[in-house]
């Protein structure tokens, strides 16, 4: 009985940390009948890369294997690609942008000198956000997003399988479409 109970422990803690464990932060436009649209177009422009800086970051393999992603979960969701007259666009942005974090190392020395040094160290990191969206073309207006924070750097092998988790992460908080597939 043991090792059953050790084994399902360890399963769960896997399981828990490959998933993303960030909160997404996602909204919608209540008014909108998301049963209302059947087709929908990958926005071509969200493929190129827009942080040159960052190449490890932000990248067209990145972002290919994010719109393959984003078309994967639209068609999950019954819409039906259609370039020449789509209803929706859905497309994607990776914010990436370089954080400062300072700490302080201080040490006390005696008990007349409170502080014997006090050295400033600066850490520079890069924080990235991933934010998906769906805007209806009639109407030109987002009617659903979500974001999530990411790491796309340090996905080497599993970067396909992250993408993919990421963005499922994101279309979880989709509106319900009531169509069947």
């Amino acid at each position: 009985m043991k090792p059953l109970k050790t084994l399902s422990i360890i399963f769960l803690l896997t399981l828990f940390g490959c998933a993303p464990t960030e909160a997404v932060l996602s909204e919608f436009d209540e008014s909108v009948d998301f049963d209302s649209y059947d087709t929908f177009i990958l926005c071509l422009d969200d493929l190129f890369v827009k942080n040159p800086r960052y190449p490890n970051h932000d990248n067209i393999k990145v972002r290919e294997l994010i719109g393959n992603a984003i078309e994967t979960e639209m068609a999950n969701r019954g819409y039906k690609t259609n370039v020449t007259e789509p209803q929706l666009q859905a497309g994607f942005k990776l914010l990436v942008e370089e954080k400062e974090a300072t700490f302080f190392d201080c040490k006390e020395q005696d008990e007349y000198t409170y502080w014997e040094e006090c050295t400033i160290n600066t850490t520079i990191y890069t924080d990235e956000t991933l934010v998906v969206y769906v805007s209806d073309l009639e109407k030109n207006q987002i009617i659903w997003q979500a974001s999530i924070k990411c790491d796309l750097s340090r996905y080497n092998k599993k970067l396909p399988e992250y993408v993919n988790e990421l963005v499922a992460t994101l279309f979880n908080e989709y509106p319900k479409v009531g169509r069947t597939l």
